[in-house]
């Protein structure tokens, strides 16, 4: 490869930094979730609703806020994950690119300098 890649050597600091990124998540994690189950059993009311003239059945509200909430939620990982998917593949492709050019530039330099030599 190329001598303008970095190395792929991680640090402790590194490692520190990834272990505490992982427990902040986990910790928002439990949160939402302490949150969630909270709103949930202090919002039991029932509610139906009229929408298109067709009624509804009953839910609790907590339902009716939790759920698109939720849905909300993976339909964003959803989207960021194909765009991710995307991103991915570009980059692979600008990689293979990057190594032909490489390749390329390597062969003329060794026949420039074959050249020097049998002049």
């Amino acid at each position: 490869m190329a001598d303008y890649e970095l190395p792929l050597v991680k640090s402790s600091f590194t490692t520190i930094v990834v272990w505490v990124k992982r427990l902040l998540v986990l910790a928002l994690f439990v949160v939402l979730l302490v949150f969630f189950v909270n709103f949930t059993l202090s919002n039991t009311e029932q509610i139906s609703l009229e929408m298109g003239g067709l009624m509804m059945p009953a839910v609790s509200s907590s339902t009716l806020v939790m759920v698109p909430f939720v849905l909300g939620g993976f339909a964003g990982l959803l989207v960021s994950l194909m765009l991710v998917i995307r991103l991915r593949l570009a980059n692979a492709s600008l990689r293979r690119k990057l190594a032909r050019r490489d390749a390329e530039l390597q062969k003329l330099r060794s026949s420039a300098l074959k050249g020097f030599t049998d002049a």
